[in-house]
């Protein structure tokens, strides 16, 4: 029951707002915090060298968001970005991690938010295929995509 629940869109769309409304109100205020995010989901760019990511837990990597890197955070769609600097030479990489997949938020270590919601990087795609098939249901709406 637990399992179906944590998969739940509507659950995961509740989660993903309070994550989303959280990460903005903490960037409007300046606050320095940490994100506990899922590392399958996470991409640099450029992409680090081997010896940097092969020290990551391959299950979770936590992210602290402070001086250049919170002031360097953009939030757009369903992703939060930031640059960030690692290893010993402070290699640069810009960060991009779906909201989705940001597990905890955390101000001084204390956690102010768990996102117990199970990401699965399709559902946003689902979303807007049934977004989609439902604009295409109106007749006046199917050329619109004739030619695509």
């Amino acid at each position: 029951m637990l399992e179906e629940f944590l998969k739940d869109s509507e659950f995961a769309s509740m989660m993903h707002r309070n994550v989303y409304d959280l990460l903005n109100f903490l960037i409007k205020k300046g606050a320095t915090f940490d994100i506990l995010v899922n590392t399958k989901f996470v991409s640099f760019n450029p992409e680090l060298p081997d010896e940097i990511k092969s020290s990551f837990n391959p299950s979770v990597i936590l992210f602290s968001l402070a001086g250049y890197s919170l002031s360097s955070v953009e939030i757009i769609k369903d992703e939060i970005k930031f640059e960030a600097g690692f290893g010993p030479d402070n290699f640069a990489s810009v960060v991009n991690i779906p909201i989705g997949a940001i597990i905890r938020i955390s101000i001084d270590e204390n956690p102010i938010l768990i996102n117990f919601a199970t990401y699965s990087p399709s559902d946003s795609k689902t979303k807007q295929e049934r977004s989609k098939q439902i604009f295409l249901n109106n007749p006046k709406n199917r050329d619109i995509f004739k030619g695509q």
